[in-house]
């Protein structure tokens, strides 16, 4: 299991909070008018991507400490 900080945490909600919107913006696309969805992906893609970066550093961070442990 990962072991994350408070911070990343923060991120991934952000990350996740970003996403909601995105599915939102293309579930009801009424809402802000009829061209949403170029905007609607926008923002899923950049969710999604905070997500990725958030998991992915905190891999690195893990990995990174087992290979000083073994040194």
């Amino acid at each position: 299991m990962i072991r994350m900080r408070s911070w990343q945490y923060l991120l991934i909600a952000l990350g996740v909070f970003v996403w909601v919107i995105a599915v939102f913006l293309m579930v009801e696309g009424n809402v802000l008018g009829e061209r949403t969805t170029g905007i609607a992906t926008l923002l899923g893609m950049v969710g999604m991507f905070i997500i990725l970066i958030t998991y992915m550093h905190a891999l690195m961070l893990r990995k990174a400490k087992e290979s000083s442990k073994e040194t």
